[in-house]
C-alpha cells in the first residue's frame, strides 16, 4: 500500500494594499510604466548628485577638469560644424529673403533670435549628446557587464561620485562654454553671408545686432544650455548605470540615451523659450 505523502503547505502570501500612485502604475502600459521609471531612477540619480556634491565639495574636481579637457578635445569640431555649417546655410536663406523685402541689413536682428535661441543650442546638444552622452553611456554600461562597479562597491568606493559625477558637472560647464562659442561663430557666419556674400555695410549688420541683444536673451540660452547638459549627463549616466545583457544590452542602454537626449533638447528648447518670452513680452519686438 502506496503511502500519500501530503504537499507541505504553501505560505500564503499577503498582498500589501497599493498606494493611489501604485494603482495608477499598476494599470499603466508597459511602456508608460518604463518611462517612469526612468524618470524615477535618473531623478533619484540627479539628487544623489547633488547631495555629495554640496555634502563634500572636494576630491572630485580635478577629475572633472580631465573630463572637461577630454571633452574639449572629441568635440569642438563635430560642435563647430553643426553650429557653423547650419548657421551659415539658415544665414544665406534668411538673407536672401530680407533681400527680396529690401531688408538685407536686418539680418542682424533676425540672428540673434535664430543663433541665441534655436540653432546654437540645439546643434550644440546634438553634438555634445551624440559624442560625450554616448560615450559616457558606453564606458559605464561596460563596466556595469564587466562588474567593476560591483567590485567597486566590494572596495567600499562610492562609484557614483568617482565616475558619474565628474563627468555630469563636466558635459554641464562645457555644454554652456560650447553654446557661448557656437553663438559667436553663429552670428559670425550671418555676418558673413551678409557683407562678404551680400551687400551689407558691417556697421549696419553690427549696429541691428547689437541692438536686439538683450540680457535676457543670454540668460535664457545659458540656463536652457545648463539643462540641457545635466540632462545629457544625468540620462547617460543612468542608462549606463543600469545596462544589462553583455554587450547587446549595453548597445541599447546607448541607442536609449542619445534618443532620449535629442527628445529632451526639442523639449528643454521649447519650454525655456516659451518661459522667457512669457516673462520678457518685450524680447519680441524687433529693434
Amino acid at each position: 500500500m502506496a503511502l500519500e505523502v501530503a504537499p507541505p503547505d504553501e505560505v500564503e502570501e499577503t498582498d500589501r494594499p497599493l498606494t493611489a500612485s501604485g494603482r495608477v502604475m499598476h494599470r499603466a502600459p508597459a511602456g508608460v510604466q518604463r518611462v517612469l521609471v526612468d524618470m524615477g531612477e535618473a531623478g533619484r540619480l540627479l539628487g544623489y548628485l547633488v547631495k555629495t556634491a554640496v555634502k563634500e565639495p572636494r576630491g572630485y574636481w580635478t577629475a572633472t577638469r580631465d573630463e572637461m579637457y577630454y571633452m574639449l578635445q572629441f568635440c569642438w569640431l563635430p560642435v563647430m560644424l553643426a553650429v557653423g555649417g547650419f548657421s551659415f546655410l539658415i544665414a544665406n536663406y534668411a538673407y536672401d529673403l530680407v533681400s527680396l523685402l529690401g531688408a538685407g541689413n536686418r539680418l542682424g536682428t533676425y540672428f540673434v533670435f535664430a543663433s541665441l535661441r534655436e540653432i546654437s543650442p540645439f546643434a550644440t546638444g546634438m553634438a555634445v549628446a551624440g559624442v560625450m552622452g554616448t560615450a559616457m553611456t558606453a564606458d559605464l554600461g561596460a563596466r556595469k557587464i564587466r562588474e567593476e562597479l560591483d567590485a567597486f562597491t566590494v572596495l567600499g568606493i562610492d562609484a557614483v561620485r568617482i565616475l558619474v559625477l565628474p563627468r555630469v558637472i563636466a558635459i554641464t560647464v562645457m555644454m554652456v562654454a560650447f553654446n557661448i562659442v557656437g553663438s559667436l561663430l553663429g552670428m559670425s557666419m550671418a555676418m558673413i553671408s551678409a557683407t562678404w556674400l551680400g551687400t551689407t555695410s558691417p556697421g549696419a549688420f553690427l549696429g541691428n545686432l547689437l541692438g536686439s541683444m538683450t540680457v535676457p536673451e543670454l540668460v535664457g540660452t545659458t540656463v536652457k544650455c545648463t539643462l540641457i547638459g545635466i540632462f545629457i549627463g544625468v540620462i547617460s549616466a543612468q542608462k549606463g548605470l543600469n545596462a544589462k545583457g553583455g554587450a547587446e544590452g549595453v548597445g541599447r542602454a546607448v541607442n536609449e540615451a542619445v534618443v532620449l537626449s535629442f527628445a529632451a533638447v526639442w523639449v528643454f528648447n521649447f519650454i525655456v523659450n516659451a518661459t522667457m518670452l512669457g516673462l520678457n513680452p518685450e524680447m519680441l519686438i524687433s529693434r
